[in-house]
């Protein structure tokens, strides 16, 4: 090497050599060495924690999004609005990923067996952060996913319904029985053996409720709902209390009118006129004489008929004969006097004889008790049997439209077998024609009999129809039993028996409870939606 080159680099090789055999400045290079590494894993963290939150964020609003959506759609009244229910509750619990996270897409999916019988929810947030871009060049994406099962909720109506809180065979259905009416069985009781079968009925009831247990006959030998232990059942007419207008105070007794006998017959008359003449000073005292004969000759005229005559008449003819005095001409001994004689001879033929039944018109108000003892037609309005029984006796003919009968102080009712039956509830404009109140009209409207439910009830109570038994309306008797054998049948609304205890026995046939195409509406249980969150 040159000199100039030593002189110029020597003392520069020196002061390198020193630095480098120098330790004191090592942690300084490591620092600054390692510092960009430093400051990414934190700023790599930060970002890590902005994911963290927003996932939290948008995973919190799904899951509302989706049980607000299930919610919506288990009920009818919502159903069609799941889809904006559940992007409403979304966008209340956005906060953070407001403004870059995704319009959230909601739609029906199935769950576990069930079709469409849950709603999704999902999501997504983009946005690049300093660090996080800086290191990877583009923005992080966050998804969130959630489903929420549903199942609506069950609102149940019924025509025959027992209200008894925990009798054993609340109702009891026996023998050969038919009920095939499809309008639905509820028992109230919750004990175990709530609902009772003693032989082998004919049931298609559509669903059969209790509060507490079924015979397992029923859910082996038909295709109905059965439901035991059901929570909900209520009885439907709880709340109301039997009306009691001016017009259902006044008091009255049952009586029939003897029906009245009527004699019709074929009657033909047949009269004969003839002439004859007279002189003297008064027709009393005069002869007979020759003048003017030939002017009026022997006339004879006949009419017949069919109608009504005396009770007391018989086939065979009667004669009656009238005489007219007429003077015609002279005077004093010479009068000449015209004699006038008509023989009617009046036939009858056959001759028959009917007696109406004895007939009974009756009047809303208040009996001791109606023992019906010959045909009977009720007005419309209210009756109240106090104490008593309504009692409808086989063979006669029973009918009233618009009418309502209320039970009280352990009254009865028996329909017996045989009757012809044609009885009608009030409507609502009816019952509001007798004072009751218009909002209590609507709910006592299609009520044919009202046991106060403060009776002490009747445990004798029987509906024994036939094929002309017609029972258009409710039977409700919350203190009492009922045993329903026979049939009955309607044609203006479906017939609601609800009783303390039901027996039904073994010659019953209820296929007629409702009018074709109609359907019994009082509810008698309503089960409450469910939701759960399930991913």
């Amino acid at each position: 090497m040159p000199f100039a080159d030593t002189l110029m680099f020597g003392p520069f090789r020196k002061l390198l050599s020193r630095l480098c055999s120098h330790k004191s400045g090592n942690a300084t290079m490591i620092v600054a060495l390692g510092l960009p590494a430093l400051i990414g894993g934190t700023g790599f963290a930060v970002d890590t924690a902005q994911w963290y939150m927003w996932k939290r964020e948008m995973q919190y609003a799904v899951d509302q999004a989706a049980v607000a959506g299930a919610w919506a759609r288990s009920k009818d009244a919502t159903k069609d609005t799941f889809v904006e229910r559940a992007r409403q509750e979304f966008a209340s619990n956005i906060s953070t990923t407001e403004g870059f996270s995704t319009r959230p897409y909601v739609a029906l999916s199935n769950y576990a067996a069930g079709a469409d019988n849950s709603v999704i929810v999902s999501a997504s947030a983009t946005k690049q952060l300093p660090f996080s871009g800086l290191l990877t060049g583009h923005a992080t994406t966050v998804s969130v996913f959630a489903q929420a099962s549903f199942e609506a909720g069950w609102t149940f109506t019924s025509c025959l319904v027992a209200t008894d809180p925990d009798d054993d065979g609340a109702i009891t259905i026996g023998g050969s029985s038919v009920l095939t009416a499809s309008c639905g069985i509820a028992a109230l009781s919750d004990s175990e053996e709530a609902i009772i079968v003693n032989g082998s009925p004919d049931i298609d009831a559509g669903w059969i409720l209790a509060a507490g247990g079924i015979d397992p006959w029923l859910e082996e030998n038909t295709d109905d709902i059965v439901m035991a232990h059901l929570d909900g059942l209520y009885d439907p007419f709880a709340e109301l209390n039997p009306p009691n207008p001016p017009s259902a105070q006044v008091s009255r007794t049952y009586s029939c009118v003897k029906g009245a006998k009527t004699t019709r017959a074929n009657v033909a008359d047949t009269a004969t006129t003839s002439y004859t003449y007279w002189k003297g000073a008064d027709y009393a005292t005069a002869v007979a004489t020759n003048y003017n004969k030939a002017i009026n000759p022997t006339t004879s005229t006949t009419s017949q008929t069919y109608t009504i005559v005396s009770n007391e008449t018989i086939d065979g003819t009667v004669y009656t004969t009238t005489v007219e005095w007429t003077a015609v001409n002279g005077s004093a001994k010479n009068t000449v006097w015209e004699k006038k004689t008509t023989v009617t001879a009046t036939t009858y033929s056959n001759t028959t004889s009917t007696t109406a039944p004895d007939q009974a018109n009756t009047f809303p108000g208040t009996y001791s008790g109606i023992d019906i003892a010959c045909s009977t037609v009720f007005a419309p309005g209210i009756y109240v049997i106090n104490g008593g029984v309504l009692n409808i006796n086989a063979q006669y003919v029973v009918s009233g439209s618009g009418v309502m009968f209320v039970l009280k102080n352990g009254a009865g009712i028996r329909i017996n077998g045989g009757a012809n039956i044609n009885l009608t509830a009030m409507t609502a404009s009816e019952l509001m024609a007798q004072g009751v109140s218009s909002t209590v009209a609507q709910k006592l409207q299609g009520m044919l009999i009202f046991e106060d439910r403060n009776s002490s009830g009747d445990t004798h109570n029987i509906i024994n129809g036939n094929a002309s038994t017609v029972l258009n309306g409710t039977v409700y008797l919350p203190a009492s039993g009922l045993t329903f054998s026979g049939t009955a049948s309607v044609t203006s609304q479906c017939l609601m028996v609800v009783a303390n205890t039901i027996y039904i026995t073994g010659d019953a046939n209820m296929s007629t409870f409702c009018p074709a195409g109609s359907t019994e509406d009082t509810t008698v249980a309503t089960t409450a939606s469910r939701v759960r969150l399930v991913s």
